[in-house]
């Protein structure tokens, strides 16, 4: 016994210590590579020629957008000290680039006091650039300073009142406030004028998908607000809980079929769809099953492996529509997911009726 215990220690001492000995040496790396390029006292880089410089950061932009943050920085760092060494009214631009995606990087590493050092540099060269409003906006964000953030964004719309990032970011502070009227406009901005679904390499999705889903929980927040209400809703209520309820999965729906399959689309337009099948579930008496059951067969056409569906749909075969044959296909994939005693019961149960039935 006292062996076997040692030996398990042994293992777990063994998997976990050498996880977290890989995740220190990356950390270190990426620590080590960030001092040898921000500490100016120290050894002095190998400065590129002036003539070279752009194709130096255009290599730091395609790591950039691969998000090989390291390397990234590594060599907009030496594009940096190059431009630094001689700063004039041409090389402007990509000096702002330059700092600009140095203190994204460093955001996005959590070196927040690194990154708005960064920013700031960025600022002295275009304070009313849109990156940098965007980029403060979002520490204010981060930092819960909603009014200053709020500020930035509206600064950019100023200029721009179509920029997706802007209008998304816009509608996140307002969904933040329960000012759900105020983020679908937002939201709807942002979608509309992203109709290429421009990728952002620090993004998880476009801006134009990230709107469709922040979009579809603003409609989920009304239309559940109209449940809470202590009173008896009126029709015109009753439609337009039903109108923001499909909006909220059409979206979904939408982001879907242009390939931007995130978990948390799939999950939010799943949970979407149980609450539409229980719903038609309970008004069985005015409308058919089947309308249930094409919901559950979309929700298992989402993730296979959705037990409570395939029950569910075993159910309504079983209990309300008399049809065995089905209601066993769904109950052999239930006990495939999950082998239960109870479940094994009611497939040899409908295995003898359907047995019975063939016989008479």
């Amino acid at each position: 016994m006292e062996e076997n215990k040692q030996t398990e220690k042994i293992g777990l001492f063994s998997y976990s210590r050498w996880q977290l000995y890989i995740e220190i040496i990356a950390v270190i790396g990426f620590l080590v590579l960030a001092v040898v390029y921000t500490q100016r006292g120290g050894a002095e880089l190998d400065t590129p020629n002036i003539n070279e410089i752009d194709n130096l950061i255009a290599e730091a932009d395609t790591f950039y957008d691969k998000q090989d943050l390291a390397t990234a920085a590594h060599l907009y760092w030496e594009a940096l000290h190059a431009l630094e060494t001689e700063k004039t009214a041409e090389n402007k631009t990509n000096r702002l680039h330059v700092n600009l995606r140095i203190a994204e990087i460093y955001s996005q590493s959590n070196w927040l006091i690194d990154a708005k050092s960064r920013l700031q540099y960025a600022a002295q060269i275009q304070p009313d650039h849109k990156d940098v409003l965007l980029l403060s906006g979002k520490f204010y964000r981060d930092e819960h300073s909603p009014e200053k953030a709020t500020e930035k964004f509206l600064a950019v719309l100023d200029k721009n009142p179509t920029d997706p990032e802007a209008n998304y970011l816009l509608g996140i502070m307002y969904q933040a406030n329960k000012q759900y009227e105020e983020a679908a406009v937002r939201y709807k901005m942002a979608i509309e004028n992203d109709p290429e679904l421009i990728h952002v390499p620090s993004e998880k999705a476009p801006f134009g998908i990230l709107a469709r889903l922040q979009l579809s929980r603003t409609y989920n927040k009304l239309f559940q607000s109209y449940l809470l209400l202590d009173r008896k809703l009126t029709d015109e209520e009753y439609d337009e809980i039903t109108r923001l309820e499909n909006q909220a999965i059409i979206l979904l729906e939408e982001a879907i079929k242009l390939e931007h399959r995130m978990p948390e689309i799939v999950d939010d337009l799943i949970r979407l769809y149980y609450v539409r099948a229980n719903a038609l579930k309970r008004e069985a008496a005015t409308r058919p099953y089947a309308d249930a059951l094409e919901v559950y067969e979309r929700i298992v056409e989402l993730e296979p492996n959705e037990i409570t569906a395939w029950q569910d749909m075993g159910d309504i075969y079983d209990g309300f529509l008399d049809d065995n044959e089905n209601a066993l296909k769904m109950y052999k994939k239930v006990y495939e997911l999950e082998p239960h005693a109870t479940t094994l019961a009611i497939i040899k149960s409908l295995e003898a009726e359907i047995a019975e039935e063939i016989d008479n």
